[in-house]
């Protein structure tokens, strides 16, 4: 760009505010709105640049790369953060999680998988870990998770609570502790296992398949904590 002709074009620009700051009302705003509309033109035809800037392929290539890191946030991948403290020590509070929305496309959620799900009738979303599936009979026995009779082997995952859970199944439809989940939902609990409010409440319950959100992978915030999940 031409030094000369930018600063002439800045000199212009305010030597034509100077002109009409002295006038007042209705006819002054519009003679102050014209003339700036002319000094700013005068302006912009000195650079260059940004004229080349902004051409029709500039402003589609921009709009294109907008629109594509809102379809990736939307329909791909998604930061969510950790609320809380029922998924400790695995996941602390305040951390953020990198979760995969396409993981479930091509495959099924599989046991132990964290994930992001809605509870019904409430807003917000929870990270969690898959428990059980439809049609398991899921228990709480002398401190461990059972499905269908068989002690859930936890131990890749497990904190202190292992063998010492105590907030047992209360789950709406539960008998005597024992409930079998229903086909096209999921039973989820928080790893911190006496703290999670989670599918054992009977305010929360299994969680349709289709309110599992994403599957967590990593943790990507703050930068000293990143790490993948296990």
């Amino acid at each position: 760009m031409d030094n000369n002709n930018a600063i002439g074009a800045d000199e212009t620009l305010c030597d034509e505010f100077k002109e009409v700051s002295g006038i007042n009302g209705r006819r002054a705003r519009k003679i102050a709105a014209e003339k700036f509309e002319a000094a700013a033109e005068k302006l912009h035809k000195g650079h260059k640049a940004l004229n080349r800037t902004l051409t029709g392929g500039f402003v589609l290539t921009l709009i294109a790369v907008i629109l594509a890191a809102l379809a990736l946030r939307q329909f791909v991948f998604e930061p969510t953060l950790v609320d809380g403290e029922s998924m400790e020590n695995n996941l602390m509070n305040g951390e953020r999680v990198a979760v995969s929305k396409a993981a479930y496309w091509f495959s099924e959620p599989k046991r132990g998988d964290i994930v992001i799900v809605h509870y019904p009738g409430r807003e917000g979303r929870f990270v969690k870990r898959i428990i059980a599936f439809g049609g398991e009979t899921i228990t709480i026995r002398q401190g461990y998770v059972l499905i269908d009779g068989k002690r859930l082997d936890e131990s890749a995952y497990a904190g202190d609570w292992y063998g010492k859970i105590t907030r047992l199944i209360d789950t709406r439809g539960n008998k005597n502790g024992e409930y079998t989940v229903p086909e096209g939902y999921v039973f989820v609990m928080g790893d911190n296992r006496n703290v999670s409010h989670d599918s054992r409440a009977i305010d929360v319950g299994p969680i349709a398949n289709e309110q599992v959100l994403g599957k967590a992978f990593a943790v990507i915030w703050p930068v000293s904590g990143i790490r993948g999940i296990k």
